[in-house]
């Protein structure tokens, strides 16, 4: 019985938080409208051939590609490349953080060293201010 109302309530939760549903009422299979100007046209061009090239090698690129494109291929990597190194970065200091290096408690013995040092110098310290009146 508890579980019948545990998996229950797991899915009742899990549903409040789901999104909603898109409801689109838009007659076009694309999103673009029916008819295309000669600047959504270029626009699409140029994203279909940013998708064919986005993807090739470093040497495949130098092979294939040229002016334009080659400066934005060498750009988009170049930004990718940095990103990577940074976002390295920034998960190896994360993980640092994450392990805490472990530190061995104080035997008796240590805590009792301690102790007389600090004694010693509140005792020290007494002294000198008795010396100074």
């Amino acid at each position: 019985m508890r579980i019948a109302a545990s998996i229950l309530a797991m899915a009742a939760t899990a549903s409040a938080f789901a999104p909603m549903p898109i409801v689109s009422r838009s007659t076009t299979l694309s999103g673009l409208p029916e008819e295309i100007s000669d600047a959504i046209a270029e626009n699409q061009a140029k994203s279909e051939r940013w998708c064919e090239i986005r993807l090739l090698s470093d040497e495949d690129a130098e092979a294939q590609l040229s002016g334009e494109e080659l400066e934005s291929f060498k750009a988009y990597h170049a930004d990718n490349k940095a990103d990577i190194v940074k976002m390295k970065g920034v998960t190896e200091l994360m993980l640092k953080s994450l392990e805490l290096p472990k530190i061995q408690p104080k035997g008796k013995k240590q805590r009792k060293r301690d102790k007389f040092v600090l004694q010693t110098k509140i005792a020290a310290a007494r002294t000198a201010e008795a010396a100074a009146k």
